[in-house]
């Protein structure tokens, strides 16, 4: 790897680690349950790491600066690193510490029991001395630094304090995702972007939660401590800015379903660097980053958002896809519930949007098969369809309770269906299960067949006749 970087990301590391199984029942020896094994130990980069692969995931080089202990569960971080494209890091080995381990227990996607490892002393000042130099050793050629403080001793106050003032004079943009309830440790960093909790207990923490009480204590802290900017995550409120120069943005949430907070803010912070970088406006950064926030509580786990998801969202053209994309997503989204439906959607009508739109709101990811030209001429005969297929694929794609749309040319979406192996097929109440295409494959791999109740007398055909008969 090159000595060039944008972004250096310097705080915390953690090997976030998730062991998944199923609970049947409870231990006869206490109230609690028996987890039983499935699968092996899936094993994560998080705490500042999550940061780093994030910022990496958003297209931009990263230099990660951490300390670990002398041991097993370090060689494993450095080897999750080394497989980061993109990505360099001075790991420091501290001998006194151990490295920080977040074990998850999981059963059906909800976490049971977490188990963590750490140390949290602050480090020495040999240990500080030798960050400081490595970080020295690569600012020169970085626009941004994020630090990423998950209070587990890495960064003092007097560490933090050189940092932050190295780069006020070199001119370097600072970025703070504070655990720290004191903020004062933080003084001077041009952006700080606590969650709506960190952001109250440092101020008022019995002050009512409101944009207006936001506000209020955003400017408090940069008046009384130096930001230039504050930026609020605040869950499903979505996210605020309010800067020194009295300018105020309230995004609402991205989330189509909160699933999993787990890094959401690691993300946001990630996605705002990167836009900085890339000479983006503050408020497209953090419009930015507030899309990659919606994908990733969605998830579960830390997890990384990659920049062409964003895209995709941001432009709803480049929803439509072909079937190799479209699987290579699936695989590595991991998506919670896929939902399938397929159809001609020719004059898109009242019907159409509303059958959709339930759909959509049954799954967490939703896909449509539409039939291409050709396929509509082989159920409808030649004088079908009346709008071509990139006309209707080009108006559906504007709808947010879509996806993905996929093409197809064949008279059924069969071989769409084995391939991608949906949670969820949809279709209309005026068919029976049993004429459902795909449903005995969906219910052989443990999927469920959902009838839409639709909306009786909508249909293209009854359009076309009234139109023929100028009813």
């Amino acid at each position: 790897m090159p000595e060039s970087c944008e972004i250096i990301c310097l705080g915390d590391i953690i090997l976030d680690t998730y062991c998944d199984g199923l609970v049947e029942r409870i231990s006869p020896e206490a109230p609690i349950p028996i987890l039983k094994v499935e699968s092996d130990k899936k094993k994560d980069l998080g705490g500042s790491g999550n940061v780093a692969r994030n910022i990496t995931a958003a297209r931009n080089k990263c230099h990660l600066i951490s300390i670990v202990g002398d041991d097993n569960n370090a060689e494993i971080l450095r080897q999750l690193c080394k497989r980061t494209e993109e990505l360099t890091f001075d790991l420091v080995v501290d001998k006194t510490r151990c490295t920080t381990v977040k074990q998850r227990f999981v059963s059906g996607n909800q976490q049971i029991l977490r188990v963590d490892s750490e140390s949290k002393e602050n480090i020495s000042n040999r240990i500080e001395d030798k960050i400081f130099k490595r970080f020295l050793k690569k600012l020169k050629y970085v626009n941004v630094v994020i630090i990423s403080d998950y209070k587990k001793g890495m960064l003092t106050k007097s560490l933090l304090k050189k940092i932050i003032d190295t780069c006020r004079v070199e001119k370097k943009i600072v970025i703070v995702d504070p655990k720290d309830k004191d903020f004062s440790i933080y003084s001077n960093a041009n952006i700080i972007t606590p969650n709506q909790k960190e952001l109250f207990e440092a101020t008022e923490p019995d002050l009512n939660v409101s944009d207006y009480s936001v506000e209020k204590l955003s400017k408090k802290i940069i008046k009384q401590y130096g930001f230039d900017t504050v930026i609020t995550t605040r869950s499903s409120d979505g996210i605020s800015v309010v800067n020194k120069n009295t300018k105020i943005l309230h995004l609402p949430s991205r989330a189509k379903e909160v699933f999993d907070v787990s890094g959401a803010g690691d993300t946001v912070v990630s996605y705002i660097a990167s836009g900085i970088v890339r000479k983006l406006s503050l408020t497209d950064s953090v419009k930015e980053a507030n899309e990659a926030a919606g994908i990733a509580v969605g998830r579960f786990g830390t997890t990384r958002v990659f920049r062409e998801e964003i895209e995709n969202r941001i432009n709803k053209n480049s929803k439509i896809c072909k079937l190799n994309e479209l699987i290579e997503q699936i695989k590595v989204n991991k998506y919670k519930r896929i939902g399938f439906t397929n159809g001609c959607f020719d004059l898109i009508h009242q019907g159409h949007i509303d059958y959709l739109k339930q759909s959509s709101e049954k799954c967490d990811f939703f896909i449509l098969a539409l039939n291409s030209d050709s396929s509509v001429r082989k159920i409808k005969g030649f004088s079908r369809p009346i709008v071509d297929q990139n006309e209707r694929s080009e108006i559906l794609a504007h709808y947010d309770f879509i996806d993905k749309i996929i093409i197809f040319n064949e008279k059924t979406p069969l071989n769409i269906i084995k391939k991608i192996k949906p949670q969820f097929l949809f279709k209309g109440d005026d068919y029976k299960i049993s004429q459902v295409v795909g449903a005995k494959e969906i219910e052989r791999w443990g999927g469920k067949v959902v009838l839409i109740k639709c909306i009786k007398g909508k249909s293209t055909s009854k359009i076309i006749e009234r139109i023929k008969n100028g009813t």
